[in-house]
């Protein structure tokens, strides 16, 4: 009896010719899709994913139109067809990343990852739940309806095992303890390239939300390489003036940032209004994660490490026309070595050139003695008398 019902199922006339339908449409299609890929090598075909599940799902149907009444009602493990879902959506988000290859950031990634983690699960758990409501249809005492069947499988798979439910066939104890090792086996795998790609986002220092950028104002701070000097003294002169205590600061920069600068960005002072994202400026993926169309202002700042000035000041301009390129609407303020590179960045709100200040500074100084360190004063802002 256990053989009769775990072979045989009733299926009605109609629904086997329309099951008989769309298994031939959709083997015949495999076999072309499959085919065309394998580039006619007949042993890559044969052990291909698709072809072995569309094996198993489509070809009983199309041998059951040879032998109509006994082949009509033979048990088919269609369920199994969720797999082949779950492949063809990988393809679909594969496809789509190559298609948003130029615009595409690590928070997408990360998503397309936990959906196909989400879809895996759920044919996980649709397989099980198939596969033992189906074997227990066999037992005198506890076949299983489909809700028994789902509560039996997530208390199982989820490590409870409460144990009022357990099937009593020796073909459904063995089922649950292969399913058990596939999803031990695989599940942490998926969390590994989760936790993975999680890693390399918080490396790279996430993205400005477009959330974040509808709900208040930001500007874009850009510079080769940050120093603690650089970054204390433009956060304090920024958020000093009392029009700009809302707004947020994202710096972007290729270098990874060091404990000392980690530091200060978690402190409270800063934490909830400067992000930091490591990517350059010369790529439009990096320059769409801080929402510089959105920005109100981007700031370039030189290099305080460099030992070639005239070098550092060809990055900036370079930076400063991509950006131009990219954001035309953006204002910028620049910061350059030499007074000579100014005519390349005419476009800029403005332009501060370090060496032209300080040698103006020196020489008004030589006429008025005092005036450096007066004027040096008055650039620090200051509280009190």
């Amino acid at each position: 009896i256990i053989r009769y019902v775990l072979k045989w199922v009733h299926r009605p006339l109609w629904l086997w010719a329309l099951q008989v339908f769309l298994a031939s449409i959709t083997f015949l299609k495999t076999c072309v899709i499959v085919g065309i890929t394998a580039k006619g090598n007949f042993l890559i075909l044969l052990v291909s994913r698709v072809f072995l599940l569309e094996v198993i799902c489509s070809v009983p149907f199309i041998v059951s139109v040879f032998w109509p009444p006994v082949m009509q009602h033979v048990f088919i493990p269609q369920f199994l067809n969720c797999w082949l879902a779950l492949i063809f959506l990988r393809r679909l988000l594969n496809d789509f990343h190559l298609a948003k290859q130029r615009f595409q950031t690590m928070s997408v990634t990360l998503s397309q990852q936990s959906w196909f983690l989400i879809a895996t699960l759920c044919c996980l758990i649709f397989t099980t739940i198939c596969g033992i409501q189906h074997i227990q249809r066999g037992s005198y005492d506890k076949p299983l309806n489909m809700f028994e069947s789902v509560y039996f499988v997530i208390v199982t798979l989820s490590t409870v095992g409460y144990g009022d439910i357990s099937p009593d066939i020796w073909l459904g104890q063995l089922f649950m303890c292969i399913m058990i090792c596939v999803a031990f086996s695989f599940i942490p795998r998926q969390l590994e390239e989760i936790g993975s790609t999680w890693s390399q986002r918080k490396k790279m220092g996430g993205d400005y939300s477009k959330r974040a950028s509808a709900r208040g104002k930001h500007v874009v701070v850009i510079g080769a390489e940050f120093t603690i000097e650089s970054v204390m003294s433009f956060l304090s002169e920024f958020f000093e003036h009392p029009k700009l205590e809302h707004y947020t600061v994202v710096m972007m920069s290729s270098e990874e940032l060091d404990d000392n600068m980690q530091f200060i960005l978690k402190d409270p002072k800063w934490a909830n209004r400067v992000l930091y994202i490591r990517g350059s400026a010369l790529k439009d993926i990096d320059l769409k994660r801080c929402r510089i169309n959105e920005a109100e202002a981007c700031f370039f700042l030189v290099n305080k490490n460099t030992d070639d000035m005239e070098k550092s000041d060809q990055h900036t301009v370079l930076r400063s026309w991509a950006v131009k390129d990219f954001a035309p609407k953006c204002a910028q303020y620049i910061q350059l070595y030499k007074a000579s590179n100014k005519i390349h960045v005419k476009f800029a709100e403005h332009v501060v050139s370090e060496d032209e200040f300080k040698f103006a500074l020196l020489a008004n100084n030589c006429l008025y003695p005092g005036l450096s360190t007066l004027v040096t004063l008055i650039l620090h802002t200051s509280r009190g008398q």
